[in-house]
């Protein structure tokens, strides 16, 4: 069976201010196909690292649930943790038609013979992988039921494959992701969100996953944008966190709106300008590409206006 076999430093895995000798376990197998690809410009937060890294060593027959809204980083954060513990991951994306049968396998045709083909769940089960189900408040919550015995530490039946019995490795952890808490979305922001059986919810340790903080932005933008001028860099902040407190609502005087942008918007935005900063308009330009195009007119204007008030004189001028 394999095991944790490899003793890693926080300080040095995560890059992280904290005393050295504090270790987390992971794998020394870094050749495993599963295991999800590293992202070194990746920005890891104390406390929501403390969270999944506590989870992963003592799951204690719990699951894992971060919520938080688009784009603030709670579908990232566990596959970049399994990316630095070398540890194989298995995914899904929940939707309205999503069936049990996707996550434990189905009989197909594969060279002229039929086969049962095993699932993402029945494989992280099998083979002590991490299993991140995202989107899981899109989901049945019918077809959520079916995970409860799983999520209590009960081996898999797959029936459909002879009763197959599928005991769960004890390197196999279950990991949710959802815009909500379980409850439905009240802000009408996120259409297809299902209201989950608390039934469910109840075998679920939570953990919210909010914007990241400035400072915390700064830095990814310094490591995916090294020449972009750092006045402008932190402009970019600036517009990226006011679009976000309207989109939440967190400006009572304004008009809200549907759409945010993610540190991967907003890191696109920062490539983008000075890829094209010999251009007139470069950082008008650039935010169009990257992010204002997906916008409703109305919105656009809203946005625009946000960034010539942040910018400034310089808003018209090359990055």
């Amino acid at each position: 069976m394999i095991v944790r076999d490899k003793a890693l430093p926080i300080r040095n895995t995560f890059n992280l201010d904290v005393p050295a000798e504090v270790i987390t376990a992971g794998f020394a197998d870094s050749t495993n196909p599963y295991i999800p690809k590293r992202n070194d410009s990746y920005v890891f937060r104390r406390e929501t690292l403390r969270d999944i890294l506590n989870f992963l060593d003592d799951p204690d027959d719990d699951g894992l649930y971060f919520s938080g809204h688009y784009g603030a980083g709670k579908t990232t954060l566990p596959y970049q943790v399994a990316s630095r513990l070398n540890w194989p991951t298995q995914s899904f994306t929940a939707h309205s038609r999503m069936e049990f049968d996707d996550l434990v396998g189905t009989w197909k045709l594969v060279n002229g013979t039929m086969e049962f083909v095993y699932g993402p769940l029945s494989v992280a089960m099998r083979d002590g992988h991490l299993f991140i189900l995202n989107e899981v408040d899109r989901a049945d919550p019918g077809q959520l039921a079916a995970l409860h015995d799983v999520l209590e530490g009960h081996p898999l039946v797959i029936a459909t494959n002879g009763g197959e019995v599928i005991h769960a490795h004890q390197n196999f952890r279950f990991i949710v992701n959802g815009n909500s808490v379980g409850s439905g979305d009240s802000t009408g922001l996120y259409q297809g969100v299902h209201q989950l059986d608390i039934a469910f919810l109840d075998r679920f340790r939570m953990v919210h996953v909010d914007y990241p903080t400035e400072d915390v932005e700064l830095t990814i933008l310094e490591k995916k944008a090294p020449d972009l001028p750092e006045e402008l860099r932190k402009k970019m902040v600036r517009v990226a966190n006011q679009i976000r407190k309207l989109f939440i609502g967190g400006e009572e005087t304004a008009t809200p709106l549907t759409i945010t942008m993610s540190t991967r918007t907003l890191c696109r935005w920062a490539k983008l300008a000075l890829a094209f900063r010999n251009a007139p308009n470069a950082l008008s330009y650039s935010l169009n590409q990257a992010f204002l195009a997906k916008a409703e007119p109305e919105q656009r204007i809203a946005i625009e206006r946000i960034a010539q008030d942040i910018f400034g004189t310089s808003w018209s001028k090359g990055a």
